[in-house]
């Protein structure tokens, strides 16, 4: 499970058709819909979301995941993404998560 930050703030009614995932579970906030608890779209190799901000460099698995599937579509399922350092990356989405943790306290 990976947990992921972001920031979204709408009033619209997202729900997602028969054949289209959800790209998120909502851990706090509304999400899509405000009913069903979960955030975004993922269909084939198209991921959506509502959040704003830093959403990519604050979830460096994510951004990973991302660049993965891109370059693997273009050279190939053996691609393997090299690892780099997500120390920073890592502390924000941590200094985010603590803030969220405390504002539920």
């Amino acid at each position: 499970v990976v947990k992921a930050v972001g920031f979204e703030n709408h009033s619209g009614r997202t729900y997602l058709g028969p054949s289209v995932k959800p790209f998120m579970k909502v851990i706090r906030g509304a999400g899509n819909n405000g009913e069903d608890g979960y955030e975004g779209a993922h269909y084939k190799n198209t991921f959506c979301t509502y959040s704003h901000g830093s959403f990519l460099p604050k979830n460096p698995l994510i951004t990973d995941m991302f660049l993965s599937l891109a370059l693997k579509n273009k050279y190939g399922d053996s691609y393997e993404l090299p690892t780099l350092s997500t120390k920073y990356e890592d502390i924000a989405k941590e200094q985010a998560l603590l803030y969220l943790d405390t504002e539920q306290a």
